[in-house]
Formats: structure tokens, sequence, C-alpha cells
């Protein structure tokens, strides 16, 4: 073989690759070193100054001895029958339920934690309240997420109840009982959310009813099984403990399962006195198994404390908060042996207080005689205010002895002192510890508390009445912040600008604006996620990261922090806080909210506005409503920048006072945006070059992605309507006629063909109309294609072959050319089938002595799997569609080694040597001599094509490689203009389209991608107005991109002679995956031809999947043209 084109016998370019690429990485390597080093470790400053206002604390204190609740004579829990009456062999573990509801956080936040130890979730979602029975399915995205991350299927119930936050209605609800058709009403209404809430079942809760109710509520719930036994759902009812007006074996009758809330022995509205004492608890679960069956009978154990003092209704608290109670009145926690309830009393701005709860102790009291009784389930009422231990009774029921409790944790209480949306973490949570004393039977009958668990410790500032702070999140935005900013200046109101870090990427000029205005800026992360969600080194790299990006940018460094996702000023569960913390031990200060009108969902400007001032003036509660939340970025923000003057002028006219969160929290600006220290420049001077290549870089990937789409567009759009044109000049164009009497001369090249040679020499043989000699050419082979031959045509003397060492494709192809008497030549490959007319179609064209080259039609054969369809598709609507478009402008630059026809005058001086695509080099040489190359769709061959990624990796390399040496080569087209349909389009649209846009593509998919998961995520938790108008444009381009593809792909197949259905989504799919390969291909060819190695075809493997069957099978089909 000659000497290839870009081959470098010295190495000399290798070398000079290698090092490039090597400085490259380092280079690479170098920056990203030195943006480690300046963003994962920042300096911590000290932190801010903070002035605790309005401090609250709590004024308790035990209560002195005499003052002490009467607890009667110590009376032994085990005391018969303070366990089930009966011991049952449990034949199944009882059904684990947690009750849910969704207007508590730490509810949330336990369910999250612990749901893999349920097996039942009865959640608080659905509420019929008032005299017109109004429905109200609460929305609960936190439970949503809870149950979709379990590692083992929890079934949700629906609980429809006749409260709102335990506000019940009992009047009311007795009035929708009382009437058929607002009963019949009530369950068409509760249908469709039970199937959109994938749920197994539903929960009745009504309470306070009144005792004629009762009969009504009984043929609600017969009703409801009538109605849902038909979709698997069960229906289960809740029952009150010890009311004789409750008809227990009536329900149980009727229900799937009964469920019996085994505590307010005292309720909140009694007096005070134990929840669950264990004698009352016992007595409870006997009453209920003598009307229920075990197998229909679920207990509801209570976990949670009341709080009576001495006047109204007692408060329910948690256990956390009964603990809390106890540490700050310094009361003691005791356990009254007659009830086996834990008790606290305490006094409180001179009123005593009481205070029983039910623990992990009593739950365990409790649980073991549920579980020992046969029940089919065991609840905690409810989640969210249990203690922690809890957990560890629920796995340990099957033993005999108690588990480990002895460890306290506060995992969701808060200690707050102050007023104010500004808050500091003044301490963090420790555990305590308590002892107990267990009997022979493994009850619990003394629980000692030794060291009280302290909660979190919030302490809050910035109570101001006059005063309010406009707050902005998730900007800068270049269309929506410069309008907020106007609008400051003009009513002259500072505001605050929490900022996310790839938004502010780019924005220098802006960002300075916002400083220059005399406002602030605030870190709101880089990337918005919700930091109780990511690691602690996610969560500072995500501060450290923005915090550089501003003093890069502005030269001043933030103090202040909001989280995304939870920027109130009640963070309360583990997750918010410990995302509070790292903030705060990073240097910030948290700035929470109390107004938020939720402007980034569809509201209209009035709507928002109204929000805003309702909530301002709102002082029902112990909030402070100063600090409200707008939007500047992630949406479109155009209700809010027409409601934001609104707002300002309204809040004015009612006497509020705009200020910055610096004076609301009793600071200066300088506290909150110091300016960056001398010692940290350096740094910040090299963040700023690296966060403005990362700009330009962002910016050139975005510009190039939509120039490559319209390019690809407009290149589909214009193939396609070339290609039409050939087609419709194509059918009205008068055919030669063949010529019979025409030799053609076929050379068949074959290296190790012996699976396929047969069937190829045989095919052609069989076409009709054409005078044919055939030159079987053996490079080399070291398999038995020779003796194939000579075994199946030694007589046929049509057929010669000829014997060469193995030199290369080409230099058989001109061996064979030198022998040849034909005037027609017909390179053949032998993974090649022709059909039977073939070669007469082909050879009828040269009655025009201008033409030098005909293109024939090549068809995928071996379609036998999802990669070789991909191909298929490619022939048709790449390589076929294009070829067709260049023959309507004369700038054809490949007749196919598969199925093509030379003059042999045109081929003179023979097959080029020196690149992998003979083929293409022939074609172009061709027509560079003058000669006209012309593409005949009827004349059609069928190829096998590689069956694995792995063979078609390597193909796709020789075949780009192949035609970067073409153009290459014959570069010097584009300056001489010589043919002309080469110079303006075949030659251009090789380097920009086959070579060009596979450099880009990769990059271009890898934006799109990470654009889409980052919408995707941003829509998924918060909304489809928090993606971001880019993200959606780039979409949207990609997916008009897509649908104009198809349909030049659809155009493509009805433009072929052989009519095939277009399979449209394996042609989606193919851009998806296949692509990518092509693209790695072209990528490899180009190093290849920058480093200068020589390259070979290789050992074809062929799987010889033509059999005489598969022949008739498709040439009977072709469509006779």
């Amino acid at each position: 073989m000659n000497r290839q084109v870009f081959f470098d016998a010295s190495g000399t370019r290798s070398r000079w690759t290698t090092r490039a690429l090597i400085f490259g990485y380092l280079a690479l390597f170098g920056l990203i070193a030195i943006f480690s080093a300046t963003v994962f470790d920042l300096p911590k400053p000290d932190p801010l100054s903070l002035s605790l206002q309005n401090a609250r604390p709590r004024s308790s204190k035990p209560l002195p001895p005499g003052a002490m609740p009467d607890l009667g004579s110590a009376i032994p829990v085990q005391a018969p029958p303070m366990l089930a009456p009966v011991r049952v062999a449990r034949s199944a573990a009882p059904i684990r339920v947690g009750f849910y509801v969704p207007w508590d956080d730490n509810g949330a936040a336990s369910l999250a934690q612990n749901s893999g130890q349920l097996d039942w979730v009865v959640a608080g979602l659905i509420s019929v309240v008032g005299p017109r029975h109004e429905l109200n399915v609460a929305a609960d995205e936190r439970l949503n997420a809870a149950l979709a991350g379990t590692r083992r299927p929890v079934e949700l119930f629906p609980m429809v109840q006749n409260a709102v936050e335990e506000d019940w209605d009992g009047n009311g609800a007795a009035a929708l009982l009382a009437d058929a058709g607002a009963r019949n009403t009530l369950l068409d209404q509760i249908s469709n959310p039970l199937a959109d809430l994938g749920a197994a079942g539903v929960v009745f809760d009504f309470e306070e009813l009144p005792p004629a109710a009762l009969p009504d509520y009984l043929r609600l719930i017969e009703a409801a099984k009538a109605r849902f036994a038909a979709r698997n759902l069960q229906v289960v009812v809740v029952a009150p403990p010890d009311s004789s007006d409750w008809r227990l074996a009536a329900l149980a009758r009727v229900a799937d399962k009964v469920i019996v809330k085994a505590f307010d022995e005292h309720s909140a509205s009694s007096g005070p006195g134990p929840i669950a004492s264990q004698r009352w608890f016992t007595v409870q679960l006997m009453r209920a198994l003598s009307a229920i069956p075990p197998d229909k009978l679920i207990l509801a154990v209570g976990n949670f404390g009341y709080d009576w003092g001495t006047k109204g209704d007692a408060a329910p608290i948690s256990v956390e908060e009964a603990w809390l109670i106890a540490r700050d009145s310094m009361a003691p926690i005791r356990f009254d042996p007659r009830t086996g309830n834990p008790v606290i009393a305490y006094e409180e701005d001179d009123q005593p207080h009481t205070v029983w709860l039910l623990d992990a102790a009593t739950a365990w009291n409790q649980m073991k005689a549920a579980y020992a009784s046969g029940a089919a389930g065991i609840g905690i009422w409810r989640l969210g205010t249990e203690d922690g231990g809890i957990w560890r009774v629920l796995r340990s029921l099957d033993r005999d002895t108690p588990p480990d409790i002895a460890v306290l944790r506060s995992t969701s209480n808060v200690d707050v002192e102050g007023r104010g949306e500004i808050m500091h973490i003044a301490a963090v949570p420790t555990n305590g510890r308590r002892a107990l004393t267990v009997d022979r039977d493994s009850v619990i009958v003394d629980e000692r508390y030794l060291r009280l668990p302290t909660p979190y410790v919030i302490r809050r500032t910035g109570d101001h009445p006059s005063y309010v702070v406009l707050t902005f999140d998730d900007g800068p935005d270049p269309v929506w912040t410069p309008q907020v900013l106007n609008i400051l200046k003009e009513k002259k109101a500072p505001a605050t600008f929490f900022v996310v870090g790839q938004n502010a990427l780019g924005q220098r000029a802006l960002l300075n604006q916002i400083v220059a205005d005399g406002h602030e800026l605030g870190n709101h992360s880089f990337t918005h996620p919700n930091i109780a969600n990511v690691s602690g080194v996610q969560a500072r790299l995500e501060l450290n990261v923005t915090q550089r990006l501003v003093q890069a940018y502005t030269g001043r460094s933030m103090r202040l922090f909001r989280a995304p996702y939870f920027g109130d000023a009640e963070a309360s569960t583990a997750g918010e806080l410990n995302a509070a913390l790292i903030a705060q031990e990073s240097g910030y200060t948290n700035v929470g909210l109390h107004v938020d009108p939720q402007d980034w969902q569809t509201q209209s400007a009035d709507e928002i506005v109204q929000s805003v001032i309702a909530q301002v003036e709102d002082r029902s509660g112990d909030e402070t409503r100063q600090i409200i939340l707008l939007h500047d970025g992630g949406g479109d923000r155009r209700q809010t920048i027409s409601a934001l003057p609104k707002i300002i002028d309204e809040l004015r006219a009612r006497g509020f006072q705009f200020v910055s969160v610096a004076t609301l929290a009793r600071l200066s600006r300088e506290n909150t945006m110091p300016p960056v220290v001398s010692g940290e420049m350096i740094a910040v001077q090299a963040d700023t070059g690296l966060f403005m290549l990362l700009s330009a870089l962002g910016q050139a990937l975005t510009w190039i992605f939509l120039a490559a789409i319209l390019i690809g567009m407009a290149r589909a759009l214009i193939m396609t309507s070339l290609a039409f044109l050939q087609y419709d000049h194509s059918r009205h164009q008068a055919r030669p006629p063949i010529d019979p009497s025409l030799l053609v001369t076929v050379i068949i090249p074959a290296f190790n063909e012996e699976r396929v040679i047969e069937a190829a020499v045989r095919q052609v043989l069989a076409n009709r109309d054409a005078h044919i000699e055939v030159f079987v050419v053996d490079d080399g082979s070291t398999d038995a294609t020779a003796a194939i031959v000579r075994a199946a045509f030694g007589d046929d003397p049509r057929v010669q072959l000829i014997s060469l060492p193995n030199g290369g494709k080409a230099k058989a192809l001109n061996h064979a050319i030198g022998l040849a008497r034909g005037e027609v030549l017909i390179a053949h490959d032998a993974d090649t089938l022709f059909g039977t007319d073939t070669i007469a179609r082909l050879a009828r064209w040269f009655a025009d002595p201008r033409i030098g080259a005909v293109a024939g039609n090549v068809k995928v054969a071996n379609r036998v799997n999802l990669i070789t369809r991909w191909q298929a598709i490619e022939y048709v609507t790449s390589q076929n569609l294009e070829r067709r478009a260049l023959a309507a402008v004369n700038s054809i630059t490949v007749v196919p080694g598969a199925v093509g026809a030379f003059r042999r005058a045109a081929l003179v001086p023979g097959y080029p040597e020196d690149t992998m695509a003979e083929d293409q080099d022939l074609t172009i040489r061709i027509q560079r001599n003058g000669w006209k190359v012309i593409y005949d769709p009827s004349a059609m061959a069928w190829t096998e094509v590689p069956e694995s990624f792995g063979l078609l990796a390597r193909q796709r390399f020789r075949w780009a490689f192949g035609t970067l040496q073409c153009l290459w080569k014959h570069r010097s087209i584009l300056w001489t203009f010589k043919p002309i349909g080469l110079a303006l389009i075949g030659i251009p649209q090789a380097w920009v389209l086959q070579i060009g846009f596979a450099l880009i593509a990769p990059l271009i998919d890898l934006l799109l991608v990470f654009n889409i998961t980052s919408a995707l995520v941003q829509w998924l938790q918060h909304g489809a107005g928090e993606v971001r108008v880019e993200v959606a444009v780039l979409a949207l381009y990609w997916f008009g991109f897509t649908i104009i593809d198809a349909l030049c792909g659809y155009a493509a197949y009805a433009m072929e002679p052989r009519r095939e259905r277009c399979p449209v989504l394996l042609l989606i799919a193919q851009r998806l995956v296949y692509r990518q390969l092509m693209y790695w291909a072209v990528i490899r060819a180009i190093m290849a031809a920058l480093r200068g190695p020589s390259v070979r075809w290789g050992r074809p493997k062929r799987r010889g999947q033509f059999g005489i069957r598969r022949q008739r099978l498709f040439f009977r089909r072709v469509k006779s043209i």
C-alpha cells in the first residue's frame, strides 16, 4: 500500500499530540486544583453579634412539695389484669401502623426516617366539615416523597375526618350522616382522591358524634364497604375508647378493620390525669376483643402528652416537648406506679401545671399486651409526637424482654428564645438517659429519668413591629432583576437579594448594580438544592462556591443565608436545623421569613398584594411578620413585578417602614456585606478569572447548541428538499434502454469471506439482461475463500479467481482492472448481494458519455437486532437521502463500494491506495477530472452490517478516518472551485456536518442532559414556575429539531423505491443513543490523523446471513423500476 494520507513514519506528530494532550490535562487539573483550594476551605468569620429581643423565657419552676398532685397509693403496675387476659400464638406479625398528619413538620420528618418499619401509613389527608359538608384533600409532597423512598412497600390509607387540625365538627358530621344523598356524595367525592393517591384503602375517623348519629355512621361504613370492595380497597373505621354508645361488634361486621384508640382516658377537655393507665388500657383491650375478632382489631397506642393548666383545655404536646418542660422548669418526671404513666408537675407564671405523657416505656407495656392478645395490628398515635425509643419497641415485640431504650435523643423539638425572623442556633442537642426497672414478667414497673436530653436552642431577633423587609430569592435574572431594581430605586426602598450561584454566574454587572443601589446580597446556595437532603460536604460547597462568586464579582462577602425550600423562621425538623447549623458554622446568619405570598406559583398581581398585606397585618399569633419573601428569578416573574410597587405603596400607607435585614437585626451593611479582606484577594482574583472563564464557556456552549440545532434543522430541511427535487426529476426522467450486449466486469475483492463469497458470486451471475464477467480477487485469505470459489465456479467461464498476497482492497481492485475486458466496471463487496437487475440498471446510464460513475442504493440485509435496525434507518435517512440530495446539485461525495459502477476510462489510473475510503477518494477524483457522477436508487444491493457495537465502532472509525483523509487530500477544491458542486456544497457540508458537528455534538448533548435534569429537579422540588427560561428554550429547540428530523426521516422512507414503513420511534431513539457512537468514531479518527499512525482495515467478521431463502425474501419484493 502507498503511503497513507496523515501517515507520519517518524512519529513526530504523535509525540507532539501526546505532549499537547498532557499539557491540556495538566492545565485542566491545575485549574481544578486552584478552584478547589479556594472554595473547599474558606476562612470562617466570627458570627455576627445579634441582640436577643423581646426574649420570653419560660418562667417555670417545680411545684412545691405540698402542691404536688395526689397520685394515690402505689398499686403495682403488674397487678392483674395488667397484661392481656389471654395470650395467643401468633401466626403472623402484626400490621405496624403509623398515624400521620400533614400539618406537623415533625411528623413528616419521623415518617421519612422510620417508614421502613411501617406496613400502613394512616394519613389525615381528607376532611369534611361545615354545614355544606365541604371536602378538602390535602396535597402533601413530603408524604409522597417519604413513601416513594421506602425500601419496602408501605400501604397508604387516607383518613377521612370531620375535623381540620383536630377541630372537630360533630354536629356538621351528624347532619351529613343523616342524609343518604350526602353520604353517597361523600363517597363519590373521595373515590377519585383514593385512586390518585394509590391508596390501599380508606379510614373513617368521625369524632364527637352525637349518639343519635351513630346508626347513620354505621350505614356510611356499610355503603363504603359495598362500594370499594370491587376495587380491593379496605374500609377501616376508628372507634373511641371507653364509650358504650359505639357498637363495636356492628362496626366490625361491616368494616375490614376497626382501629380502637387506646388512649384519652383523660382527654384534653377533661381534668388532668393519666392518658392511658395500664389497668385502663387492659380493660379497653378486653372490651375490644369481646366485640371485635382479633384479625380485625388494630390497637392505636398513644405516644404524646397533655399539659393541663388551671384554665381551659390541655395543650397536646409531644414527648420531647414534655422533656423540655421538665428541663426548663427543673421539675422531675415521675413514673406513677399506680397507672404506669409518667407525670410532671410544674408552675409557670405562678399557675400550676400538670403534664401526663405516654413514652417508650408505656409503649412497651401496652404494645406487648396488644401483641400477646393476637390483635391484627398495632399503631403509633401519632408520628412526630413520639418518644424515639418507641421504634426500638416496635421492632422487639416478639422478644421476651424490653429493648434498650435508655438513651434519650431529642430529634425534633426546638427551644426558641426571643422573637423575630433572624435566627441563631445557640445550642445543639445532647442526649439524655433513663433507667428502667423490669419485673419477672418483663413489665416495666419503674422509669427514672437520670438526665434529660437537650434540644436545639434557637435565639431569634428582628422584632420591630413597624419595620418590614423586602427579600428576593432565586436571582439574579437578567430579565426580572433589573426591573425589580428600577422599582426599588423609584420607590426608594431597600431590599435583600438571596442569590443562587448558578444564576449569578455571568451576571457580574447585575450583582454590582444591586450593591451600588444600596441593597444587600445573601447566599441562597449554588444550585438551589434542598440542603436537608444533601451531604454536609455538598452543602458547604454550595455555600462556598456562591460566596466566592460574589466575592469575585463584587469584592464583598455575604454574611446572610437563606436555605432553599424551608426559609421560614420556624426551622424545626432535624434536616432544617442541620442545614441552618452548617450555614452558621460557615459564618452566616440565617434569615427566615413569615410573609410568603407564594408568588412563584401562578397568581395574579392583586392576589400577591392582598396576601402580603394580610400576612404583614396578621398579629393573631406569636409570630413576627416583618420579612417578606418574593422572587426575582427562577421563572416568569411578571406578576411579582406588577405587584411590587403596590406592595410598597400599600404598606407605607399603613405606617410600615422598609428597611434592610441589617437594620432589622440592628447591624450595619458593613457587617452583613463586608469588603473582602486583603489576605483573600489573591484567591478571589484567581477565582474571578475562573468564573469569567466558566461564564464564557457556558455562554459559548449555549450559542453553539443553538447554532448547531439551527444548522441541523436547516440541513435536514435543505437536504430533504433537494432529495425531493431529485426524486421528482427521476420519476419523470426518461431512462436509457438496457443494453444486454454491454460487457460489464464485476470485481469482488475478498479477504476471509468463506461464509458469504459463494452467495455473492451466485447473485451476481443471476442478474438479468447483462453480459457479465466476474473476477474474484482473493487478497491473501487464510480461510477457504479460494477453495470455495474453485469448487463452486471452476467450470464457469464467466468467473475467474485471482489469488494475491494480502495488500489491501485498493491494490486487489487495481490488479483486476488491468485484466478486465469490460468498459463498465463494478466493484462488488463480498458481504453484499445484488438484486437480479441491479447490474443492468447501473450499466444503462453509461450510454451518456459524460457519466463516469453511477451510485446505487444500499440496503441492510441482516436486520437481526436493534443495532442493525438502527443502521438500516441510517442507510435510508442519512446516506441514501444525502446521496439523493447531492445528486440534485452534482456533488455526490461517495459512490458506495457496496453498489457502484464506473467507466473504465474514468478509473485511470485505478483505485487510490493512500486512503482508507478508496470509494470516496475515487468518486471525488472522477469529478475533479470532469466526469459526472449520478445516483440510481432503483439499483439496489443488500449488505451485511456489523451486529455488535464493537464491530460497528471499528467500522465507523475506518469510515471516519477515510473520510477525513479524502477531505484533506482534496482540500484544494475549496479554493479552486473545481468542480463547483463539490466546492460549494459537497466538501463544505462534509467538513461542517460530518467532522465539525461530531466534535461539538457530545458537548451539546451533555449540556442538554444537564439542563433537562436540572430543570426536572427544580420542577419536582418547586413547581414548573422554577424552571429557568433558557432551559425551556434549549429544550424547545431540541424537540423542534427532533420533530423536523423525524419528518425528514419519514420523507426519506417515502422516496425509497422499495416502500417500507418509517420506524419513527426507532428513528428518535437512534438520535439519542446510536449517534453518540458515530461522534466517538469521528473524534477517534481526528486523534489518529493528528498522531499519524498507519491504519488498516483489519479482519472482517461475517455471519453469512445470505441463504437462498433470505435472498428470495428480499428480491421478490423489489419494485421494478
